[in-house]
């Protein structure tokens, strides 16, 4: 049977060694599940420095995070076949180095991640999902006296409401509410150990866990909810209302090689019975047992130079290689990962995402 996606391939096209074009409309398609992709071309955006892409909903627009001075939020409008793409909105936001954005709780709103400012922003959509406003801007300098804070991740944890925001200088996960005017408050937080620079996380279907990808020191942390509730408020909690709480039960390594490991992304595979992990300096794949009572690591793969992202699509991992210039093309079966066909060449690519 032939399948087919649309995947869009971001990366770095005007700072430091940047080589993209910016955005590129790529098609894949497969035969059969035994088939390499074939891939088209289809259209590029010229953008600078998109280091993370999002869609919408339903398909019709792309967010592309601009990792510039001032952050830039950009969508593009992409047509059925993906051939053509038209920037419809293009909004700044007090800050720079916006490294990631994601739909806050309220879906009329997007939250982004800015690394180089220290701060998560909000921005509101309008009717067509078109970033027309900065509504709230929450400064991590405000959550330390001494640490330089670099949020990294915006994520929803499933069924509780919150937003998760990794914090690499901070060594902690800072978690949001967000009210119905789309502001967000700090409602708690997950500490980690010094030094460990979370990164990226993955929560599972019912955020009873949360594996934390931690860049410096070269692990993963898995944190577990306590109890249905926790027993005491947030540090911003509601009058009355009971937060949901989360410590780091186990920290293992996310590479079985040699040497230091810049941890960069993270997801669930196989209704969370898997974690795949993306290791930058072995510049490997790893492949994680959820099975036991904390992450085992049960294969692991060589992949280009600095894989900065990943994602899945059917049986595929395509894996985006920053500084080897490519996406790798990996299959996954069972406990095992094995290449699936020749990288695709894309310079500089830092993100993928693949059309809804």
């Amino acid at each position: 049977m032939s399948t087919t996606a649309l995947i869009a391939a971001g990366g770095y096209s005007r700072s430091g060694t940047g080589r993209g074009p910016g955005i590129e409309l790529l098609k894949l398609s497969r035969q059969g599940a035994a088939q390499a992709p074939a891939v088209e071309r289809l259209a590029v955006v010229d953008l600078p420095d998109p280091s993370f892409l999002l869609w919408s909903r339903d398909g019709s627009l792309l967010y592309a995070m601009l990792e510039g001075d001032p952050t830039c939020v950009v969508a593009v409008r992409v047509s059925a076949d993906g051939e053509e793409a038209e920037i419809v909105g293009d909004i700044a936001v007090t800050g720079r180095g916006g490294c990631h954005l994601s739909y806050g709780t309220d879906p009329s709103t997007l939250v982004i991640a800015q690394y180089g400012a220290g701060s998560v922003a909000t921005v509101s959509l309008d009717d067509e999902g078109v970033p027309v406003e900065q509504i709230d801007l929450d400064d991590h300098h405000h959550h330390s006296d001494v640490a330089e804070p670099h949020p990294h991740q915006v994520v929803a944890l499933p069924g509780t409401g919150l937003l998760a925001v990794p914090d690499l200088g901070l060594d902690r996960v800072l978690l949001y509410r967000q009210d119905p005017e789309g502001m967000i408050d700090l409602a708690g937080e997950i500490p980690l150990r010094r030094g460990s620079g979370p990164r990226h996380l993955a929560a599972d279907h019912e955020s009873e866990q949360l594996h934390i990808s931690c860049e410096l020191s070269g692990m993963v942390a898995t944190a577990a909810r306590e109890g249905a509730e926790a027993q005491r408020p947030g540090p911003a909690a509601a009058p009355g209302r009971t937060q949901r709480c989360w410590s780091v039960r186990s920290m293992i390594p996310a590479s079985g090689r040699e040497g230091e490991n810049a941890v960069s992304h993270i997801e669930l595979a196989e209704g969370d019975a898997f974690l795949l992990v993306a290791n930058r300096g072995p510049d490997t794949l790893s492949l994680l047992s959820l099975t036991l009572m904390r992450p085992q690591l049960v294969a692991e793969i060589e992949v280009g130079a600095h894989p900065r992202h990943f994602m899945q699509w059917e049986d595929l991992v395509l894996v985006a290689a920053q500084e080897g210039d490519r996406i790798d093309v990996l299959r996954r079966c069972e406990e095992r990962l094995e290449t699936a066909g020749e990288p695709i060449p894309a310079p500089s690519v830092a993100c993928l995402a693949a059309r809804p």
